[in-house]
This record gives structure tokens, C-alpha cells and sequence, in this order.
């Protein structure tokens, strides 16, 4: 007969959420009965240093358990350090609500137990997407999601057992496995998404695709609005049949997406949200009182839109983990809706975004608009500067900033943590410019990037000096070049219709320039071209626009 136990309080799924909820709850209730309980066998890793631990940046797994001062976080550890009860490798097969009573088997032995909670919290975090027709019981066709994932393609990497990956799904997991694959291994990489460009979640196409560029420099094969339409395997290679091609590869990793883990919520009656996510308040408590929950299992808010969505990171479980304890322990914290901030490394390149693309804002019924730069990340002449590229997103009918997108090999991160940060104020384009950004050359420019694209965003509005997509077609306009030319020679323009001054020269030479075509000014980064673009409008030039961005935000044809 299964042992049955009271806890004061029952904590299904020892990660981020979860043990964050479990300490808080110990920190402020010394005396309550507190049970974590996970199916896995490793608990509280750093799932998002999992691509780095097999690139080889990371030397050991060890090191995704680690507290900062070297202590592995196991149930011993929670056990000493943090006063909680956490039981492993056992599963909890169903909640009855009613009655306040969780079901557990072992995986170890199949033993049951059953346990009395007062209250509950659900922290089962999300499952892979596995997509229809692909292999769910092959070692050379997985997903991506557990510490065991990891140390098993570890080890093939090691044993050189792969030579050409194949990864399906161009999101965050897709392209820092690409770079983890091939950085350290040598593995050559192909790699396939579905829809027109990667990162499809954070990244314009125009955005994305300098990105794609890049890391086809690098030696990655990659292949967008390319479906996967089937999967084979033999004794040999595993085979990707796209539209495309077929891509033969020794091993495959699946990274489409995650799904919310809400099985046993649905089971005992808890609301689930349109996304399949477990709906909670901004207490995180669900339909029933006396349930939490956090983590990758449970829908948020989008500030900016107000739509619901689904958003895996570590760094929102831990924020809605610690609301749950404090709660639990008699407080009244609240998590608030996010603006969906989120960042990948990509080589040494890093992207970066918040708030809404351009897509998703105007999907969500905003008049939206957009200003493209490149910036230097610190002071131009100080060294070892770097370029960053940004996309501001705002509405146009009010001035509301509304998304930040933003790559390069510089500083990005400053600038969308920046932005974040006015968003979560409902902040406007004149914000921008009153923010007082910390400046010394080392670290910024004495003009902000994010000053420099509010003031683009507000010209446009207000004094139409306007930009066109660094993606723009240059077929159906005539392109006044405003170059050096040492710059022109290092990055000649694509065979269009086009002439060149430089700005010392245009107001005398502007009755030189066609106005038989709608008029495009060009060059490096876009800040003198949007100044030629004024200058031509004050000459009487009425169809003229810049190159947003400038020609470094234009990918190579």
C-alpha cells in the first residue's frame, strides 16, 4: 500500500521555478514541511549553457550544477544548505485537487507514495516539439532539452562519431548548436527552417538576414522556407527530405520550439490558456487557490500587446518562482506582463531584441513604423570598437516605442536592456532622447545609439526625412551614392542606376542628380545619407529617401 505523508507545501519540478519557490517559501516558513519532487535525475541546471558545455567553452557538466563557489546543487545540497526535502526520479502521475493529494511512482522501483499538500505549486516546465513522422526512438534523431542530451552528444562529439549535423528549427537552440557543432568540433552543419528567415521569433527577415549571412560565413549550410518533409535513417546517415533537397547527416537535432508541460493541470481541472500554457494571475496562482504555478508551463502577458504568450526563460522562471515563495510565505508580490527581452550569441556575434518586431506589432494593430543604424558600440577613435545594428519599432500615429531588434559584434545587449526598460513605462520616442545614458569612450559614444535612433524616428515623423529598409530593391530608383571614395572602392554598390557625391559637394552638384526616378541617398551607415536626404528636400527634391541603416545593414547579394 502506498505511504501517504502531509506536507504543509508540494513543489512539483525541481528547476528554476520550482527551487526558486521552494527557498523563498523555507526562507519565510523555517517551520513548514516543504517536498520538491522531480522526475529527472539531475536537477537545478543551467539548461541555457547547455550549447556552450558541447561546444567544449563549458569543460564540464558539473559546471551547469554549480553554485558560484563550486558546490554541486544536488538533494544533498538542498538538503544542508536550504533546508527542502527534494525526492528524484520520481514522477507525479495525478493531483487530486479535491481532496489536496498528489500521486507519485518511482522511477527507480515503481514504488508509489502519495502525499497531503496545503498548497501546491506546478513547475513542470515545457517538452520538446517533436514534429509528425520524425523517429521519437532513435540516438541519431533527438531534441535538445535535457542535461542527458547534452553529455550523450558530448561524448559522440569526442569519439568523432559526427561529421555532418543536421539541425531542424533556425531558433535560439538551432543557431547556437550550429555554432557548437562546427566552433570547436569541426562538424560541418546544415541547417533548415521553415519560415522565411531565422529567429523568426525576434528578427524582421531584413534583420535576420545579415545574421544568416554571417553565419554562412562561418561555414554553416543554411536553408530557410524549407519545411522538413520527412526523415529517414539507415546503418550509414540520417537523411533530411526538404523541397530543397535531401541533406544526409550522422546525426540530427530537432529544435522547433517547446510545448507547455500542463498534462497533469489539464487532468485535474486546472485553466489552460489558448497556447496550451497553464493560466495564473499575477500572484501565479491558477484557477484553484491553492495552486501556484511557474515556469515554462504557464502563459504570460505580453506588455506591449497584451496578448498571452509563451516565453522559456530561465531568467522569467526564477522572477516567478520568487513570487510564488514570498506568496506562499504570507506576502503579496506580483509579476507583472513582460516585454519578452531575449538575446543569443552567435559566434562573436550577438542579437538581441524586446517589445514586438515589426511583424508582430503590426499584427497586433499597431500603426507601425521603423528606423534602421549602425552605430559604433563606444567612441568611434577609441580602440577595439565595434559596430552594432539596430531596428527601432514605434507607432507612427503616437511616437510609442514599441520593439528594439538589434546584432553586431558590439555592445547590443546595453541598448535592448536599456529599451526594455522604457517599454515597461509605456515610454515614447521622445524618451529616448531624455535619457541619460552613461557615457566615457571606452564604453559608449558621446551621442547614444538609442538618442540617435529616437531622433531618425521623430525626424521622419515630424520633418519627413524619411528611410527605406537596408532590404530595399534599388531597381526602381535612382541612387545618389554620398561616399567616399576609398568606401565606394571597399564596398562597390550592386549594378543599379547611380551616381555619386559626396555631401562637401552636393548642395553645389544637386542640379547634377535625375529627377526622373524616385531618389534613394546611400552610404556607409546612414547618418549622412539622412542628412543629404534633407539637404535634397530643401533643393526642391519632393520623392527622396534614405538607405536606413546604410549599406553595413545590406547583406551581400
Amino acid at each position: 500500500m502506498a505511504e501517504n505523508r502531509s506536507k504543509d507545501i508540494i513543489v512539483i519540478g525541481a528547476s528554476a521555478a520550482g527551487l526558486r519557490a521552494a527557498a523563498r517559501a523555507r526562507r519565510l516558513l523555517p517551520d513548514a514541511k516543504i517536498l520538491v519532487i522531480d522526475r529527472d535525475s539531475f536537477i537545478s541546471y543551467g539548461a541555457c549553457g547547455m550549447p556552450y558545455f558541447v561546444s567544449g567553452d563549458i569543460h564540464s557538466a558539473d559546471r551547469l550544477r554549480e553554485t558560484p563557489y563550486g558546490i554541486v546543487r544536488d538533494t544533498d545540497f538542498f538538503r544542508k544548505s536550504k533546508g527542502l526535502e527534494v525526492i528524484i526520479e520520481t514522477t507525479v502521475e495525478r493531483i487530486d485537487c479535491e481532496n489536496k493529494q498528489v500521486y507519485c511512482r518511482s522511477l527507480k522501483n515503481e514504488e508509489t507514495s502519495e502525499y497531503r499538500y496545503y498548497k501546491l505549486v506546478l513547475a513542470t516546465g515545457a517538452n520538446p516539439i517533436m514534429l509528425p513522422g520524425v523517429p521519437t526512438d532513435s540516438r541519431r534523431i533527438t531534441t535538445f532539452k535535457t542535461l542527458h542530451d547534452a553529455i550523450d552528444l558530448r561524448k559522440s562529439l569526442e569519439k568523432r562519431e559526427i561529421s555532418k549535423a543536421g539541425i531542424v528549427g533556425g531558433g535560439f537552440i538551432g543557431c547556437e548548436m550550429a555554432e557548437a557543432f562546427g566552433a570547436l568540433w569541426g562538424v560541418e552543419v546544415v541547417l533548415i527552417e521553415a519560415t522565411p528567415n531565422i529567429l523568426p521569433n525576434i528578427l524582421d527577415p531584413e534583420m535576420a538576414s545579415p545574421v544568416e549571412e554571417y553565419m554562412r560565413s562561418e561555414g554553416v549550410e543554411i536553408h530557410t522556407s524549407c519545411p522538413l518533409q520527412g526523415i529517414t535513417e539507415n546503418d550509414e546517415k540520417v537523411t533530411l527530405e526538404t523541397a530543397q533537397g535531401n541533406f544526409e547527416v550522422d546525426r540530427v537535432i530537432i529544435a522547433v520550439g517547446v510545448k507547455p508541460n500542463s498534462r497533469l493541470a489539464a487532468e485535474c481541472g486546472l485553466t489552460l490558456g489558448s497556447r496550451g500554457g497553464i493560466v495564473v494571475d499575477d500572484r501565479m496562482t491558477t484557477s484553484d487557490p491553492n495552486i501556484f504555478s511557474a515556469g515554462d508551463c504557464v502563459e504570460v502577458k505580453h506588455m506591449v500587446s497584451g496578448q498571452p504568450m509563451q516565453l522559456p526563460l530561465g531568467s522569467l522562471a526564477n522572477r516567478q518562482g520568487r513570487v510564488i515563495g514570498s506568496n506562499l510565505g504570507g506576502g503579496d508580490e506580483r509579476f507583472r506582463p513582460v516585454v519578452g527581452s531575449a538575446a543569443v550569441k552567435i559566434y562573436d556575434m550577438n542579437v538581441a531584441s524586446t517589445g514586438l518586431n515589426e511583424a508582430a506589432a503590426r499584427d497586433a494593430g499597431f500603426d507601425a513604423a521603423s528606423a534602421w543604424g549602425t552605430f559604433t558600440d563606444r567612441a568611434d577613435y577609441y580602440p577595439e570598437t565595434e559596430n552594432i545594428h539596430l531596428k527601432l519599432v514605434y507607432d507612427k500615429s503616437t511616437g510609442r516605442l514599441l520593439g528594439l531588434q538589434g546584432y553586431g559584434k558590439g555592445d547590443v545587449v546595453k541598448r535592448v536592456d536599456v529599451f526594455a526598460a522604457l517599454l515597461r513605462h509605456d515610454g515614447y520616442l521622445e524618451d529616448l532622447l531624455d535619457m541619460e545614458f552613461a557615457y566615457a569612450p571606452p564604453y559608449a559614444p558621446a551621442v547614444d545609439p538609442l538618442f540617435s535612433l529616437g531622433a531618425m524616428a521623430r525626424n521622419s515623423m515630424f520633418e519627413g526625412v524619411e528611410s527605406v529598409s537596408p532590404a530595399a530593391s534599388l531597381d526602381d530608383r535612382h541612387v545618389l551614392d554620398v561616399r567616399q571614395e576609398v568606401e565606394i572602392a571597399g564596398q562597390p554598390l550592386p549594378e543599379c542606376d547611380s551616381q555619386s557625391i559626396i555631401p562637401e559637394e552636393l548642395r553645389e552638384k544637386c542640379e547634377a542628380i535625375s529627377r526622373d526616378k524616385p531618389l534613394l541617398t546611400v552610404c556607409a551607415k546612414g547618418i549622412r545619407a539622412a542628412e543629404c536626404t534633407r539637404i535634397l528636400k530643401e533643393k526642391g527634391f519632393m520623392d527622396v529617401k534614405y538607405l536606413g541603416g546604410g549599406l553595413f545593414m545590406r547583406p551581400e547579394k
